[in-house]
């Protein structure tokens, strides 16, 4: 307090010494001021000059002493008294034990397989062409062969891309319509085709046209336009299996009913009991199971011409189906049948001769020698 009330004072009375200047209070003004100081000398602390940061002493000047290279006599009290300052001990630092880092175990390396030695490059081998034998030269009478059909001209179907039908009896698949129906039509395997015709099977059968009953049916035409059927159409109608006729894209077209769930002989079980008899080369063996099978077919011819005075003279093997079993003959395929009023010894020998001729000795003959092959 006695810092700041000294000087404060005296600046008071030096603004009144200055502002209300007057020559007369001069004297009177300068004692009042010179005791007002002096007060103030004796009552304030004498002020700190400086200040020792080092050892937190206050410096006062109250007298000289040389000694200690000043003139503050509290100080050199002071520090005659501590005495020199001893440094502070720094603590030691505890080594920090580091963690023995254990070793990483890695997985062992996988043994490299040692690379395969480069193959030497493969010539490409040209396809074989696949060997085709020369075709067989015609019989006499044999009809010549249809001229080939032109690449890219080949249309099955019910229609070409053009909108027009198109029938090609080369293929396999093509569809008929007659009298209004229409049908898909499937080519059944070569080996039972003629020299003349080609026979497909229906899809879905063809509907009669007195009843509407649907029958499994077959389709026939010629191998070449033109070729007509109406001598084997009269015989189909007679014995009342001809479903439909006519003209389809250029070819004329025979439907006649087809047998159910009836084979060729080969297909048969019966067939199957030929075999070991074949193989042991015993044909007479064979031709004597053939041979029971014979009644069976007479009597199939037998119930046609009492029925319908009509008889069957083409019976060969490919010409009869059969049931699984080999025991329920049923003749096909009608175009050289005859008229035939009665049945008698006469023709019964007649077709008995037939059906021996054509199983036992003809090109379709059922029993081979195979101990040889």
């Amino acid at each position: 307090m006695s810092y700041v009330a000294g000087p404060l004072l005296s600046l008071t009375l030096l603004l009144l010494d200055v502002f209300f200047y007057d020559p007369a209070a001069m004297h009177l003004r300068q004692l009042l001021w010179t005791s007002v100081l002096m007060a103030c000398a004796i009552a304030a602390p004498a002020p700190i000059s400086e200040r020792d940061f080092d050892t937190k002493v206050e410096t006062r000047r109250w007298g000289a002493y040389p000694r200690y290279g000043g003139n503050d006599a509290y100080r050199v009290a002071v520090l005659e008294a501590r005495g020199p300052p001893k440094p502070a001990p720094r603590p030691v630092a505890k080594p920090i034990a580091k963690p023995i880092a254990k070793p990483i175990a890695r997985p062992p390396a996988r043994p490299v397989k040692p690379a395969a030695p480069a193959k030497p490059p493969v010539k490409a081998v040209a396809p074989a062409k696949p060997l085709t034998k020369p075709p067989a030269k015609p019989g006499p009478g044999t009809p010549p062969p249809p001229p080939p059909t032109k690449p890219g001209k080949q249309q099955c179907g019910v229609r070409n891309g053009k909108g027009k039908r198109a029938f090609d009896v080369s293929c396999s698949a093509n569809s008929l319509t007659l009298n209004g129906v229409t049908r898909s039509i499937t080519k059944v395997d070569e080996k039972e085709q003629g020299n003349s015709a080609v026979t497909y099977k229906v899809n879905g059968g063809w509907p009669d046209p007195r009843t509407g009953q649907i029958y499994t049916a077959y389709a026939k035409t010629g191998k070449r336009p033109g070729v007509t059927f109406d001598e084997e159409i009269g015989w189909l109608r007679r014995v009342d299996q001809l479903l439909a006729n006519g003209a389809w894209d250029g070819h004329n077209f025979i439907v006649f009913r087809g047998v159910s769930d009836k084979v060729k002989i080969h297909d048969t079980s019966f067939f199957m009991t030929l075999y070991p008899l074949m193989e042991k080369g015993d044909v007479k063996g064979c031709e004597a199971e053939v041979m029971k099978k014979f009644d069976l077919i007479v009597e199939e011819a037998k119930v046609y011409v009492k029925k319908f005075k009509t008889l069957h003279t083409d019976i060969q093997p490919g010409n009869i189906l059969w049931d699984k079993a080999g025991n329920n003959p049923t003749l096909i395929d009608w175009g050289q049948a005859t008229e035939e009023e009665t049945w008698d010894s006469t023709v019964e020998a007649k077709v008995r001769k037939q059906a021996e001729f054509s199983h036992l000795k003809g090109a379709e003959k059922l029993c081979h020698d195979l101990s040889k092959s």
